[in-house]
């Protein structure tokens, strides 16, 4: 009987043993803390005077940190933040967001790669700053915005504690409803106006890279 004890203990110390290597060499699935960046693609609908009405919707630079706690390896609640700057000299704009967000996520070749799926919403700063052509008066302009955004990526393990993560992230902001109330107009007559039921001003797409630790 002791011979016996002993065995199922050495087996069950063995399975744990096991288990935590196999978790330890895989993609996080307790926490997680993620640094990346790239590129910014703009999409702005704004005044005469904006920066984007001005530029063009030209493409800038994005840096971006989330933290993650997952309750399971497929599910996590975490905290992000995004910085986006787009500049023509001597116009510029820079952006400031930060949000809660959920993760989902489904994991493969035994927990090395995984893909995500991420929803946020929270707060958004948005300004920027245009000048006449051989002034230095500038136009300032500053707004914040309640802004949702949608993630998605794919993860893969480098190291026993850093992954790898290639990711795609769209900003949206200042959405509301149309005030028509209608989605086409009723005679048939095209008057060259989005009937659409919500509209939005500001949209960004990220597209980059970034690196996670975590275990």
């Amino acid at each position: 009987m002791k011979r016996l004890t002993i065995l199922f203990l050495s087996l069950f110390l063995a399975y744990n043993g096991m288990n935590l290597q196999a978790q330890s060499e895989c993609l996080p699935q307790n926490y997680s803390i993620i640094l990346g960046g790239g590129l910014a693609l703009p999409h702005v609908e704004g005044s005469l005077k904006d920066f984007f009405s001005k530029n063009g919707n030209r493409p800038g630079y994005n840096i971006m940190t989330e933290g993650r706690y997952y309750f399971i390896p497929n599910f996590a609640l975490g905290l992000q933040y995004d910085y986006i700057r787009i500049a023509h000299s001597p116009d510029k704009m820079h952006l400031h967001y930060v949000r809660p967000n959920i993760t989902f996520r489904h994991l493969w070749s035994n927990g090395n790669q995984g893909a995500f799926l991420s929803f946020g919403i929270g707060y958004m700063d948005y300004q920027e700053r245009t000048y006449k052509r051989g002034t230095q008066n500038g136009h300032l302009y500053q707004k914040g915005y309640c802004g949702i955004s949608l993630g998605l990526g794919y993860e893969f393990r480098i190291t026993r504690k850093l992954s790898g993560m290639l990711r795609a992230d769209m900003l949206t902001a200042d959405w509301f409803a149309n005030p028509d109330g209608r989605l086409y107009n009723t005679d048939g007559y095209d008057d060259g106006v989005d009937h659409s039921w919500f509209k939005n001003n500001i949209t960004f797409f990220n597209l980059g890279f970034a690196v996670q630790f975590g275990r």
